[in-house]
């Protein structure tokens, strides 16, 4: 029996093992091969190189090397992203994605949250970008990667800036600014520059736009990108015009070269300042493009234009482009529309093939945790089974014990009675050739040596049925000792899978997703999330919730949740980010449920007993 139960137990380990294996990942990464070391080492400055060298490699097993794998997958989104290669879904980089995630490594997290984000930003999964860019954004706060710092914070720049949330992309950008300060990148600080200006001018904080489109410019220089500094002075003419200034805007445009100057908003100023002929021939100029939309702004001044005497020959000409170009974009934006919905319905094809995936992977762990918890509570049967029976047998051995020792005095005390009786017979037999007796004497004394002989045969046969009587419960009790000694050494046996099922217990709860996410980052929770918890320890200890619930059912909703955040062995400041109150807040709540409780006591609690340990070993 003793090797059986070990068997259970070795069978019971290796189960819940191989549920914990299949439920996260590996938390020790392997070094990673050469090819995947020269790729990531090339990736910010030579991304062809790099996705050569990936595509050039064998692709590392998913199944005998999943560290390996993760990072190619990783790797080679980054290159595609980088070369501005169109990605038609999140797939490859959702493998590095949901391998790093239950992981420690920060880094590798924020790296694959960050193109998650980028890919669903361009198939237009608004949503699922944000909270991809957040999950990076909170990663990458642990590490020193500055280069990966600044692109999920530009990233979060880009997608608030687009959505006119002038103060949340602002905050964005000086963060991407300071990261690329960190990184010393000087690109990186003209680009976050750039955003920064836009949200000042979002924000209708027209001087500092000025003063950061100034700095990006100084920056240009130094770098001598002379194409780029001529884009950031033409964006200060253009603040310069929304902010009513049209002769410090044109001003500004004239000191370009020729090839520099933008003909659409120098001939929008001309417009503006009414000089009509040099807005008609600039106008005409910036129709030289192929961007509709460039052109459609031009034709929109022109007809205004046209309103005029001197140009309204060409009203019906500039109305008909106009219109041309405005159906042109519309029908644009429509067919935009429409590829970003086969995209999307593309992609959620594949989203619910993977969570049809998820969900018979998430069928096979709910077998396995069951089939876990029911040897949990066959080994907990057994052990109380064999625990009562050993207290039957040692209460059956007390008593034979007693009785036994009953007999023993019973039997000195009928063998003493016998030896007086046998030294008086032996007197009595002397006395008579000592001296002379008369008849009636002499019958006297055989009388008394009969009756004397007579309680010698009574207490022999009682002697004989004592001496039966004990060498029948001397058998027994031979038999019942070595049958507690096997009890007993079962009993120690039972307390010993008692503390493993304890631990194990433990193991299992600890193992729960959400309370592994809590252990890493405690947060407020939903009510659903607070279900979630409840059926963890209902499951797993034994009926916690409805034992409690019966012992002590004026508990509250937030008694209750106390009690199974102290089960599930949450400390003070822990407890505390859960229910959004002070450490002192949290003392205050364990005192008044420890006061609840003892009220539902006979006793009470005894004052040494912690409400802790009495939860703990409820």
């Amino acid at each position: 029996m003793r090797k059986i139960t070990h068997y259970i137990l070795y069978i019971l380990i290796a189960c819940t093992a191989l549920l914990n294996i299949q439920c996260s990942g590996n938390g020790k990464e392997k070094t990673p091969l050469p090819e995947l070391v020269h790729a990531e080492s090339v990736m910010f400055d030579h991304p062809d190189s790099a996705l050569h060298i990936l595509e050039d490699m064998p692709m590392p097993s998913a199944r005998r090397d999943k560290e390996n794998h993760a990072l190619w997958c990783l790797l080679v989104t980054q290159a595609q992203y980088k070369r501005m290669m169109k990605i038609p879904s999140d797939s490859l980089v959702r493998i590095a994605y949901d391998y790093y995630k239950p992981t420690d490594n920060a880094r590798r997290k924020a790296m694959s949250a960050l193109y998650m984000g980028d890919i669903n930003y361009e198939l237009r999964n608004i949503e699922e970008a944000m909270q991809y860019y957040l999950e990076g954004k909170t990663e990458v706060e642990k590490t020193d990667d500055y280069k990966t710092g600044y692109l999920v914070m530009v990233s979060l720049c880009r997608l608030y800036l687009y959505r006119d949330f002038a103060d949340y992309a602002l905050e964005a950008c000086r963060k991407a600014y300071d990261y690329a300060v960190k990184d010393s990148n000087k690109r990186y600080q003209l680009a976050s520059l750039k955003f920064m200006a836009r949200c000042y001018c979002i924000s209708d904080s027209l001087s500092k736009a000025i003063d950061t489109y100034h700095k990006c410019s100084e920056l240009t220089l130094e770098l001598e990108l002379e194409n780029y500094y001529y884009d950031i002075q033409s964006e200060i003419a253009l603040v310069y015009k929304n902010k009513g200034d049209i002769e410090k805007s044109l001003e500004i445009i004239k000191s370009f070269p020729i090839k520099y100057q933008p003909a659409l908003l120098t001939g929008k100023n001309y417009y503006l300042l009414g000089q009509q002929d040099s807005a008609y021939i600039y106008l005409n100029e910036a129709l030289k493009t192929y961007n509709i939309y460039t052109k459609a702004s031009a034709y929109e001044y022109l007809y205004k234009l046209a309103d005029t005497p001197q140009y309204r020959k060409y009203l019906k000409t500039y109305c008909d482009s106009l219109l041309f170009y405005n159906d042109s974009i519309i029908a644009i934006d429509k067919g935009k529309e429409i590829i970003a919905y086969k995209e999307k319905y593309d992609h959620q094809k594949l989203i619910t093939e993977q969570q049809r995936l998820k969900l018979e992977k998430a069928d096979a762990q709910r077998l396995l945790f069951i089939i876990t918890i029911c040897l949990i509570v066959v080994i907990a049967v057994v052990a109380y089974l064999y625990q009562k029976r050993l207290v039957r047998k040692e209460t059956t051995i007390r008593k034979q014990s007693e009785q036994l020792q009953d007999y023993m005095l019973q039997l000195h005390e009928y063998e003493t009675r016998l030896m007086q009786n046998n030294r008086y017979m032996e007197e009595l037999k002397e006395q008579p050739s000592g001296q002379e007796m008369n008849s009636e004497e002499l019958h006297e004394y055989r009388e008394q040596i009969d009756s004397l002989q007579v309680e010698n045969s009574r207490l022999s046969e009682k002697i004989n049925s004592l001496q039966h009587h004990i060498n029948d419960y001397s058998s027994k009790l031979d038999k019942a000792r070595r049958e507690a000694d096997k009890f007993r050494n079962l009993s120690e046996e039972n307390l010993y899978l008692k503390q493993r099922e304890r631990v194990l217990a433990d193991y299992v709860a600890d193992n729960d997703r959400l309370v592994k996410e809590l252990r890493e980052k405690c947060r407020v929770l939903e009510n659903k999330e607070w279900e979630a918890l409840e059926d963890v320890c209902e499951s797993v200890y034994s009926n916690f919730i409805t034992r409690l619930q019966s012992f002590c059912p004026t508990l509250t909703k937030q008694e209750l949740h106390l009690c199974v955040l102290i089960r599930l062995r949450f400390g003070n400041a822990q407890l505390a980010t859960i229910f959004a109150v002070s450490p002192a807040s949290i003392s205050q709540k364990k005192f008044q449920l420890k006061k609840h409780i003892s009220e539902s006591l006979k006793n009470g609690l005894p004052e040494e007993m912690t409400l802790d340990r009495w939860i703990t070993e409820f």
